[in-house]
């Protein structure tokens, strides 16, 4: 019938700005015989709704209408379209349980459809950084450290790209995978979304609306240990508790852009210890060169690796962000006020105006009870009626 592309991420790769894009282009997409379905029901733990795929993660529960419904929408997106997108990063994370692919593929035989699998891999070093930083400024809240969180497993985010590559095409095949570099050197087109465009066969960047925005940029280290350090209050972490922070970081950056964010001075490594970390992955990494780049070399990743210093907690110098911060979160909180007032007033005004018109439409109908009661025939029959009384 079709075929589905499944962007499986990595995680910090890019990967909401690629849904998004998606998102903003179904007319251009539609042209060269592609849809990226919106499906119609939400995962609370994700609150994004760029994203399609999420829905695979339900498949050892096959009985969960979402994963009925998501599979149904996919089937009939081929009715017009030869090719469906479906992304979501978390597939990278759970993929490799045993029965995932299988599960997977068997259901997208049953409507048609062919799967091929595309992945971006970034330095290790550059994952860890971003990902540890991703947990801190969103959900979960991480308040472990930068190395609490290596030394508890990175979260058991799989690094070994030579080893979850191979059971990606394992299971897949070999030709249906694909396989990119997320570094900027390496990016067909010179950035992201021209890349991706390229490995899916779907034209230049010049045929399509862009996203208004980066999303998910990385914080900077002070603003990050500020984040970390609120999220070590026990009531902060409580399941409910909005990310308060999160927001106020925002409107202290410059709203949702971060685009007022400093360039990063200083990186969670020290060059020594970034270089000591990138040697555990790289009989992996040159072999997803060799095997699936066709690089003799075994050369995965061309930039070298981040010279920035470790940083480390300077009081004197995080002042200034901590300062900033405070004053987001009071903006943050005026503006919820004035919008929480704003729609009280509304409330309001709209309550005040289904009185009056109940009022009027009360008014209405005595005037009507009144008419009626002294209308030419009840004035008889009760005058008929009280002479009858008499007698």
């Amino acid at each position: 019938m079709g075929t589905v592309y499944l962007h499986i991420g990595t995680a910090k790769t890019g990967t909401t700005s690629l849904q998004r894009f998606c998102w903003i282009n179904p007319e251009t997409l539609a042209k060269k015989g592609f849809a990226y379905p919106q499906m119609p029901f939400g995962f609370k733990e994700k609150g994004q709704r760029y994203k399609n795929a999420y829905f695979l993660t339900l498949w050892n529960k096959r009985t969960d209408e979402r994963w009925k419904k998501a599979f149904s929408i996919v089937e009939d997106m081929f009715k017009e379209h030869e090719n469906v997108i479906l992304s979501d990063e978390q597939v990278w994370i759970m993929q490799p349980e045993e029965g995932f692919w299988e599960t997977v593929q068997e259901e997208l035989a049953a409507i048609g459809a062919d799967l091929k699998v595309l992945v971006y891999l970034r330095p290790q070093d550059q994952m860890a950084e971003s990902h540890w930083n991703q947990k801190v400024k969103g959900k979960p809240k991480l308040a472990e450290s930068f190395q609490e969180f290596l030394d508890g497993g990175y979260g058991g985010f799989p690094l070994d790209y030579g080893k979850t590559v191979d059971w990606v095409a394992d299971h897949v095949g070999k030709d249906n995978l694909t396989v990119r570099v997320f570094e900027h050197g390496q990016f067909a087109g010179g950035n992201l979304i021209a890349d991706f465009l390229d490995a899916l066969g779907l034209g230049n960047l010049d045929e399509y609306k862009l996203p208004g925005h980066v999303s998910n940029l990385r914080l900077p280290e002070n603003v990050a240990e500020i984040k970390r350090l609120a999220n070590a209050a026990d009531s902060y972490q409580e399941p409910d508790m909005p990310n308060f922070y999160w927001n106020a970081i925002r409107k202290a950056y410059g709203l949702g852009t971060m685009k007022e964010i400093p360039k990063h001075k200083t990186g969670m490594f020290s060059p020594e210890e970034r270089r000591e970390y990138l040697s555990r992955f790289a009989e992996g990494n040159a072999h997803v060169a060799r095997e699936y780049l066709n690089r003799p070399d075994g050369k995965l990743f061309y930039e070298e690796p981040s010279d920035l210093p470790k940083w480390k907690l300077n009081e004197k110098e995080i002042l200034p962000d901590l300062m900033r911060v405070i004053a987001g979160a009071d903006t943050y909180l005026y503006e919820e006020q004035e919008k929480k007032a704003k729609e009280l007033e509304e409330r309001i005004a709209k309550v005040t105006r289904e009185m009056e018109e109940t009022a009027a439409q009360t008014r209405k109908l005595q005037n009507r009870f009144d008419r009626m009661l002294n209308s030419l025939p009840l004035r008889v029959y009760r005058k008929l009626f009280g002479e009858v009384k008499k007698h």
